[in-house]
């Protein structure tokens, strides 16, 4: 009997041995976990809602440094592949807004249910607290050796267990260095979907305050990304679906970083400065303190005068230059952020960077390693917020699991 090894037990790893399961129920299929039990990451997601994939699944919400082959492999995974896998399982789906696909039930433990049914149906054998430190291969075979000190054997083996991010989750590095053992090339790896910490003195004041807003990353003169949603403002830096949306392209290579904030994005710079001196002339009896009380949160207000120096705040609105007025338009439209880099690894939630896609063919086994497949976050993919990560390493599992069964 033909034996598979599945090393992680996490979304794309799960996947991985089910989809085995399903195109060879003979095949003898193994799942090794060094957590005490499978999915544990799986239960976070989603704010523990578990945004399984999204309806709006196209190449731009995926970044890699091979964009190419990132898409090819993409092309194989239509969003019904997720969702189609599921309902195999028996679970029930939503949509909710921006095409976020969610389980009926609202709750990452169903989808984790589900895939453990999945499991024993097709009696595939599970062991916890087995943290993989070895993997070689003699003649035909792989061998496996765990931190517990038990050893495996198989022909085939589907090496998942995610990149850096949420390590308490499981997501240690490990499957990065047993790829790196068997001389795998990597892009170096770099926190996503995390906030920002940046230097800008006017932070201190400004915790807990939000703002619509728009969000864009640059390196020097050069813009990388933007983004429009809801930016949260904290003591050590900027949050927020588009802060984490961004740091995505925060790769290694950028070397001069900071965030512009747009805070009235929805008027141009001329608009903004005509609406300025409109209500210098409206409220010139009265002082900066009470000056545009519908414009934006009074914090922000009070942050951004500060910084280009129009203070005190009891000074006359009729004291205002025009030129403090254009100057005050423009802080408004670009606010800037430099970047001291993300939070750690603990506070991101997925990871960026990681095996290099050109190592794989189209099923996603490992050229020149006969019956060694890659799937999930180890790889160098990482999605934007929305379903996009998940979707990833469900279908890659789904991919490496088939063809490693065939």
């Amino acid at each position: 009997m033909k034996q598979l090894i599945v090393i992680g037990g996490g979304a794309s790893g799960l996947a991985a041995a089910i989809s085995a399961a399903q195109t060879d129920p003979s095949l003898s299929i193994t799942v090794l976990e060094g957590l005490d039990r499978v999915g544990k990451k799986i239960l976070a997601t989603g704010n523990g809602r578990c945004n399984l994939t999204n309806e709006n699944l196209a190449p731009l919400h995926y970044h890699s440094s091979d964009p190419q082959r990132l898409a090819a492999f993409l092309a194989q995974m239509p969003q019904s592949m997720a969702t189609d896998f599921f309902a195999d399982l028996g679970l029930i789906c939503a949509t909710e807004e921006m095409g976020r696909v969610y389980p009926y039930s609202r709750q990452a433990s169903t989808v984790l249910d589900v895939l453990l049914q999945g499991l024993e149906q097709h009696r595939i054998a599970v062991h916890c607290d087995c943290k993989v430190t070895e993997l070689y291969r003699t003649k035909d075979r792989y061998q496996i050796h765990c931190a517990s000190g038990q050893r495996f054997s198989a022909d085939r083996v589907v090496l998942t267990g995610g990149g850096m991010a949420a390590p308490k989750q499981g997501s240690d590095g490990s499957a990065l260095s047993l790829a790196d053992t068997l001389g795998l090339s990597s892009r170096p790896v770099y926190p996503c979907l995390t906030a920002f910490r940046c230097n800008n003195p006017a932070l201190k004041g400004l915790k807990g305050v939000r703002a619509h807003g728009k969000l864009t990353l640059t390196d020097g003169n050069r813009v990388l990304a933007s983004e429009l949603g809801e930016i949260q403002f904290t003591d050590y830096g900027l949050s927020g679906i588009p802060a984490f949306q961004l740091s995505c392209h925060l790769t290694p290579g950028v070397r001069r970083p900071a965030l512009e904030v747009d805070l009235l994005p929805q008027l141009s710079l001329s608009e903004l400065q005509s609406y300025l001196f409109f209500w210098k002339k409206r409220s010139a009896r009265q002082t900066l303190e009470h000056f545009l009380p519908g414009l934006i949160h009074k914090k922000l207000l009070y942050a951004v005068t500060k910084q280009i120096g129009l203070s005190p705040l009891s000074r006359p609105v009729s004291s205002v230059s025009a030129q403090e007025l254009n100057q005050l338009a423009q802080q408004l439209k670009h606010w800037s952020f430099p970047i001291s880099g993300t939070l750690d690894w603990t506070q991101a939630q997925v990871t960026g960077g990681g095996i290099a896609l050109h190592q794989l063919n189209p099923d996603f086994s490992v050229i020149h390693h006969s019956g060694l497949f890659l799937a999930g976050e180890l790889l160098d993919v990482v999605g934007d917020c929305g379903g996009y990560n998940l979707h990833w390493a469900w279908c890659s599992g789904l991919l490496a699991g088939r063809a490693a069964a065939t």
